[in-house]
């Protein structure tokens, strides 16, 4: 079955649209009309009513701000960045620091990476934030659970079943992780800006690349069984990340 959502964006592209767009003189109508009950045959195979809300959250969002939805205001929780995460007074950005920060050891502290996750968590609703982040070295963002493990091998962000991750090597490429299973992006980075989606109770984490036009990423799909924190690795020299939202 084609994925429906690079689908719809293809059918966006060319002018098509899920239902026809009336003309009247109040002018076209806006995406947010689309029927949730017209369902879509792509290569013979429905798609539900479920998926069609889902795919309308993802395609009015990532033309940014539709029905007020603003992006999520975030801060970097300094209490569980690692010793070499350098946080900025605004608590917006995290560099990779060669010298070790003085922190005090806590639980809550990353101890073997450097990796630091937002004050702020999703329990449940649809959220969005903007990042950007260095064209060198090599960096993370995407979520995690609070339960994440911070002292062992296991805490490393995308290395476990606590975390999912878009990365971005100085290399010039991508790569998604969960679960210590790693995917290569063929989308070569035209960006260093990224919309990171997040529908909670539908289970789904989409990755947007902020270039002209914009462009999808990748999507995971999980059952989310805890509240979610945005999680940030620099994992080298030279690389940052910064909270545009």
């Amino acid at each position: 079955m084609a994925d429906p959502l690079i689908v719809l964006q293809e059918r966006e592209s060319v002018g098509a649209a899920l239902c026809v767009v009336e003309e009247g003189k109040n002018g076209a109508k806006d995406r947010d009309d689309i029927k949730v009950h017209d369902v879509v045959n792509l290569d013979g195979d429905l798609i539900t009513e479920t998926l069609l809300k889902r795919l309308q959250w993802n395609m009015t969002g990532i033309k940014g701000g539709l029905r007020g939805q603003e992006a999520t205001d975030l801060l970097l929780d300094i209490n569980t960045a690692g010793t070499q995460v350098s946080v900025s007074g605004d608590r917006k950005s995290a560099s990779y620091s060669l010298k070790k920060q003085c922190r005090p050891q806590q639980p809550e502290r990353f101890q073997m990476f450097p990796q630091a996750l937002s004050t702020r968590s999703f329990p449940l609703g649809q959220h969005y934030w903007e990042v950007e982040g260095s064209k060198s070295g090599l960096w993370v963002v995407g979520v995690a659970y609070a339960s994440i493990e911070r002292g062992s091998e296991h805490s490393c962000l995308g290395y476990n079943d606590r975390s999912w991750g878009l990365c971005r090597w100085d290399n010039n490429t991508y790569t998604v992780r969960h679960d210590s299973k790693i995917t290569n992006l063929l989308d070569v980075p035209s960006s260093t800006r990224i919309r990171i989606w997040l529908d909670k109770e539908a289970g789904s984490l989409s990755f947007y690349e902020l270039s002209e036009p914009i462009r999808h990423l990748h999507t995971f799909t999980a059952t989310f069984t805890e509240p979610l924190h945005a999680a940030f690795g620099v994992w080298r020299e030279n690389s940052w990340v910064r909270i545009n939202s």
